[in-house]
């Protein structure tokens, strides 16, 4: 597994406590359950077995945070890459109706975690989030999809705007209106990821970190993860890497199912006084409609804008370039304005848009595959995959999988991925 190295993030510069540096796996280790990834996918599952009163250990290839859970834009949302609409349609409204709840529940999850594990420095403000249209057809679909999901799924949390409300609340006319998600908010996504960290330490879960598994196999009485510098024997193991491959034939099994896509934030310097009340005055997250999706936020002081930027495992320096292109073009005013954090990191993204979870062997389950969408989404996945894992009472609809997906043509993925982000980019400078 090829790790990035820890980035000079706006996250790690204002994170509420200092790092943590779980001690490395040396020797061996016998549990009920390993958790094999230390973000919040991993972190919620442990603390779900623990819960059940089951000896768990958790496993980290790198540090706490040096994959997405402590790299990511700290948007909590209740939302999956595909509308709700679109898996009405695909696989019918009951089914829709589901998943709309498991959403929304996934929201709910988090807020239950901040409460449970007095979770206050983490930075959560529900102050929702603003999808802004970009043109008039853009608006009219958004504010179609708005209605539908009010009027066929019972959403109580949306409100549409128009153009001089959304103009008002950015600072910016570059949009024609926008739809707002209530429910929504923002989060310091390291603050939170740490905190569950110590949360765990609490509840007296053996964590470690620096510690890649090399190998991990269903023996057929139990599960052998080995590391660098020792090995793990359970009864049961998750795989909880998302966009990282963990070695051996089950982590090969579940790479095939997820392309991993970077993801690239830039971060402005301190804004004069005057024109940070001027911009995104609600302090909320704020999307866009074009096919290439970028948000922005507030925090620190700063803007943050981010999307996605190249495949691969090193930080492209044309993906930041691109970005900071985009931000000038709609926010005018931030002319003159230095960029002083660049950073991105890998998100997983699936073949259906839509998270995996599921069982590789008896033994060894996996959840991983949030398209960019995991904050909230991860966790509660966690959650409830380890209640499967477990036979609990557990809901996760579409996202169980029978069996691991298989991407269709795996070994050029990353072509045709490629391929894909170049149309939509195209699609999008021609107001398609």
């Amino acid at each position: 597994m090829q790790l990035p190295s820890l980035p000079a993030s706006l996250w790690r510069d204002t994170a509420s406590s200092p790092e943590l540096h779980p001690p490395a796996l040396t020797g061996d280790e016998t549990c009920d359950i390993a958790v094999v990834g230390g973000g919040y996918t991993g972190l919620h599952a442990a603390l779900a077995f623990a819960d059940l009163g089951l000896n768990v250990v958790l496993l980290e290839a790198g540090s706490p945070g040096q994959g997405a859970s402590g790299r990511n834009g700290g948007v909590v949302s209740a939302k999956f890459r595909r509308s709700f609409g679109d898996l009405a349609k695909s696989h019918g409204l009951d089914v829709a109706r589901r998943m709309h709840a498991i959403a929304n529940g996934s929201v709910d999850h988090l807020l239950a975690t901040l409460e449970r594990f007095d979770l206050k420095d983490a930075g959560f403000r529900q102050v929702g989030a603003l999808k802004c249209a970009h043109s008039s057809r853009a608006y009219h679909h958004a504010s179609e999809e708005a209605a539908w999901l009010r009027d066929i799924l019972g959403e109580t949390n949306l409100k549409t705007l128009g153009r001089d409300a959304v103009a008002e609340e950015t600072g910016t006319k570059g949009f024609v209106g926008g739809v707002l998600q209530e429910n929504a908010g923002t989060i310091q996504p390291l603050s939170y990821l740490m905190g569950l960290w110590r949360a765990l330490s609490v509840l007296g879960v053996p964590v470690f970190a620096e510690t890649p598994v090399t190998d991990i196999r269903d023996t057929g009485t139990g599960v052998r993860i080995r590391t660098q510098a020792g090995e793990v024997h359970a009864r049961k193991a998750l795989l909880a890497t998302n966009a990282f491959q963990v070695s051996g034939k089950a982590g090969q099994r579940i790479a095939r199912g997820l392309v991993p896509f970077r993801s690239a934030i830039i971060a402005t310097e301190k804004l004069p006084p005057d024109l940070y009340r001027k911009l995104l005055k609600h302090e909320r997250s704020y999307t866009e409609t074009r096919r290439m999706m970028r948000w922005f936020r507030k925090s620190d002081g700063r803007i943050l804008f981010g999307g996605r930027g190249a495949l691969g495992h090193v930080e492209a320096p044309a993906a930041f370039d691109r970005l900071e292109k985009a931000m000038r073009a709609i926010f005018p005013s931030l002319d003159g304005m230095k960029v002083e954090y660049r950073w991105s990191g890998q998100v997983a993204l699936s073949f259906d848009g839509l998270p995996i979870a599921g069982l590789v062997t008896d033994r060894i389950g996996y959840a991983g595959g949030f398209n960019g969408a995991g904050v909230a989404m991860s966790g509660f996945v966690g959650d409830q995959i380890a209640r499967r894992m477990t036979d609990q009472p557990h809901d996760l609809s579409l996202i169980a999988r029978a069996s691991v997906p298989s991407m269709p043509l795996y070994q050029l993925r990353a072509l045709m991925v490629r391929g894909a982000a170049c149309g939509l980019e195209l699609m999008d400078s021609a107001g398609l």
